[in-house]
């Protein structure tokens, strides 16, 4: 290895080490909505920038200065703070927007789940151990991150619910049940895009309490309480469960899928709604592996599975898998009917 080389896999790794730091002033200038406050052709200078967001303009110029250095905004000698093509994917109103994740990978309550790491490698929950409590525990007492929560599912990158949308025939259903469906973005752009059926969103009463009812597609989407543990909406042609499984054990899964199945009538349709992980890391996405330590950071034993993992939880809750679907986002839709 020439010494240019080793030099460059220095800097790259202490920037993977440091990587913490950008995190975190990422959450910040998104808490701050910073990239909404500057116009998309042009530049503002740093101190109305300041005088927008409520702080003081020296310490915001350096956080600035030092997202500039990683591509995100642009900071001129005189102050004045402009758009890149990156810190344009912060902005609230762009398609596909960042900001939504910004806010949540370093919330609170996943940076320090993530600071006792380790004790997932005794066999430990780190969200408990950080904690005290599991995950959607801290969720329901803290209910300011539990929006930020539902915000980023509404607004995940891989596009997940727009593609399921697209990717899966649902025309010809009457009722759609989405099984912890948070705060019914996927049955909005399902029914939007399909208008014969209705929908029911299945949640933590929590959860769907905090849907309004302007989100609710003028009654085509009836919301529910309850814990999909101990039972789900009886009666629908189809029955989703979008990036849930991914939330808990195999055990916990399969509690939650004989739910389903137990709801389900003969000719009903099941479509679950993963990413499916590859074995070898040279073949998959960073990102899919990044997920699969936080599922272990949050939930302990929860993860993200390869397609024959899948297949087994199905086959031991009582269903046959179709089909598998490959979709323009990172996730998968597995078919599967009651076996």
């Amino acid at each position: 290895m020439t010494n240019d080389r080793a030099d460059s896999d220095r800097e790259a790794l202490d920037l993977l080490i440091r990587g913490f730091q950008v995190s975190r002033m990422l959450r910040l200038v998104a808490d701050l909505a910073v990239a909404d406050k500057i116009p998309r052709d042009g530049s503002r200078n740093v101190s109305d920038l300041a005088t927008a967001c409520s702080v003081l303009a020296t310490p915001l110029l350096r956080i600035l200065r030092a997202l500039a250095a990683s591509g995100v905004f642009r900071v001129g000698a005189d102050g004045g703070v402009a758009h890149s093509p990156r810190s344009m994917l912060l902005r609230t109103d762009e398609p596909n927007s960042l900001h939504h994740g910004a806010r949540f990978w370093t919330a609170p309550g996943s940076w320090k789940a993530w600071g006792v790491l380790d004790t997932a490698l005794a066999g430990s929950d780190p969200n408990q151990a950080a904690w005290g409590m599991d995950r959607f525990q801290y969720l329901r007492e803290h209910p300011a991150e539990a929006r930020i929560f539902d915000a980023f599912m509404a607004n995940f990158p891989d596009r997940r619910h727009q593609t399921l949308a697209v990717s899966y025939d649902f025309s010809g259903a009457k009722l759609i049940v989405d099984v912890g469906g948070g705060n019914a973005e996927a049955l909005r752009q399902i029914l939007e895009r399909f208008p014969g059926p209705r929908g029911i969103v299945f949640d933590r009463d929590d959860v769907v309490a905090a849907i309004p009812p302007e989100a609710r597609l003028a009654g085509r989407i009836e919301v529910q309480g309850g814990s999909f543990f101990d039972r789900v909406p009886q009666g629908a042609d189809i029955y989703l469960v979008i990036r849930v499984l991914h939330n808990w054990s195999d055990d916990d899964c399969i509690r939650i899928l004989r739910n389903c199945r137990c709801a389900m009538r003969p000719n009903a349709r099941l479509l679950v709604v993963e990413q499916i992980i590859e074995p070898d890391p040279a073949l998959g996405r960073p990102s899919g592996y990044l997920v699969d330590t936080h599922m272990m950071a949050m939930f302990g034993a929860a993860r993200e599975r390869t397609r024959p993992e899948f297949g087994e939880l199905l086959q031991s809750s009582g269903f046959a898998l179709e089909r598998v679907i490959e979709t323009a986002s990172p996730v998968w839709v597995m078919e599967a009917v009651p076996g």
